[in-house]
């Protein structure tokens, strides 16, 4: 039996006709072509190469109508113990205790439970892969990285895909679900939030840019069902703006601040969307970095004394004061 669901893997339904199993798949190879990664590290080239080898076997199977029937027989005997990669608890940026299990299984959830609620934070299996990588293109400048020792595991990476491919897929089979396009648009948003922290100039980041305006897509949907998510609409604010600041795009800057401040108006002691709104504000040109810097200092008035968002603030603060 295959290791990969090969409907998540190209982000399809199980019962996708012919023509959608054959555009997810073009769509697919077109975000993994190697071509675009000219430059990039040989571990992102090599994440690539290994991700497309995956799409094409997918591909192989679910084109072709015996092998599909085949495989969709196998399917249903899977057991109940493999890997289940919904998304899981946000962080609320703090760290994890000590006994989480970042990867449970099937049978050690419930499973009537709603996928995890909403906040843009740090998932546990994403932060491990990203922040390898990203420490290999800090240290090296973007050459190559150390190759970890192959495991038999499915890799960090692969897990946050086929996570945010089955929020996507959940999203799209309750269409009128406002948790389940939140939960799809928080995946989004953490799988390049968490780059943007940690290397905003790498070319990881350039590659990932286009998922903020996914990210936003998903929130407007979220708030075309609960216009008063005031959460939601700081995030897709943030969405907007850090996608206008990464492209160099004003508008989007300026669209995405405008959600943040009424986002912040209707929640005005949210830190997490104060520190969003400064850099929002820090992002416009010309910045407006006193403004920033005043919206940072009232989130060190709000969270205790060296709480991770307070340090961030205070590292915000200095940074514009260099």
């Amino acid at each position: 039996m295959a290791t990969h669901d090969y409907y998540e893997v190209l982000q399809v339904a199980p019962d996708a006709d012919e023509a959608a199993i054959s555009a997810a798949y073009q769509r697919l190879r077109d975000q993994y072509n190697l071509e675009k990664l000219n430059g990039a590290a040989a571990e992102l080239v090599e994440l690539a190469r290994q991700r497309q080898a995956i799409i094409d076997e997918a591909y192989a199977t679910l084109s072709d109508a015996q092998r599909r029937a085949e495989y969709d027989a196998q399917r249903q005997t899977l057991s109940q113990d493999v890997p289940d990669y919904r998304p899981l608890p946000p962080a609320q940026h703090t760290e994890r205790p000590r006994d989480f299990n970042p990867r449970p299984t099937s049978s050690q959830l419930d499973p009537s439970a709603p996928i995890a609620g909403p906040a843009a934070a740090v998932i546990a299996v994403l932060a491990i892969a990203l922040v390898s990588i990203i420490g290999g293109l800090i240290l090296t400048g973007g050459g190559s990285v150390p190759r970890a020792a192959p495991t038999p595991t499915t890799s960090p990476m692969d897990a946050l895909e086929t996570m945010i491919a089955r929020a996507r897929q959940i999203a799209e089979q309750n269409e009128n679900d406002a948790q389940a396009w939140l939960d799809y648009a928080n995946l989004l948003y953490d799988s390049v939030q968490i780059v943007r922290e940690q290397a905003p100039d790498s070319v990881l980041y350039q590659q990932r840019l286009p998922r903020w305006l996914e990210a936003a897509n998903a929130y407007e949907r979220v708030l075309d069902l609960d216009p008063a998510n005031a959460v939601a609409r700081g995030d897709l604010g943030a969405s907007r703006c850090f996608y206008g600041a990464g492209t160099g795009d004003q508008t989007f800057v300026v669209e995405g601040l405008k959600d943040l401040e009424a986002a912040v108006a209707a929640r005005p002691e949210d830190t997490r969307l104060l520190l969003s709104l400064g850099s929002c504000l820090a992002a416009t040109q010309p910045p407006r970095t006193d403004d920033a810097i005043e919206v940072w200092q009232r989130i060190l008035s709000l969270a205790p004394a060296g709480s991770p968002v307070a340090s961030e603030a205070q590292r915000l603060i200095d940074l514009a004061r260099k």
